[in-house]
């Protein structure tokens, strides 16, 4: 939608709007959870189990850093993002 884009915006636009409804009302961040289950899910699919783990944890690393540096800006941004986020989830384990 008109609110997503790839790179973190770190100011707030006049059609800017935090978007909280179908699986944002669940996910926060729908395409990191997918991109992130996709990738090692490649790995398990090749049945490589070093692969595996070196993708998760490559991956996780960098859904951590973006992910916390995208929610203290959205914190910023929007006033009642703080309560979107205690009733939703990353899906990322331990994130």
């Amino acid at each position: 939608g008109e609110s997503f884009n790839h790179y973190i915006q770190r100011d707030k636009k006049d059609n800017h709007v935090l978007v909280t409804k179908g699986i944002y009302s669940t996910l926060r961040h729908p395409s990191y959870t997918g991109f992130y289950y996709w990738a090692v899910g490649t790995q398990l699919i090749l049945c490589n189990p070093l692969s595996t783990i070196l993708y998760g944890c490559a991956a996780w690393t960098f859904f951590r850093y973006r992910i916390e540096y995208e929610e203290e800006t959205l914190r910023k941004l929007f006033k009642e993002y703080e309560d979107y986020a205690s009733r939703t989830y990353v899906g990322i384990p331990f994130l």
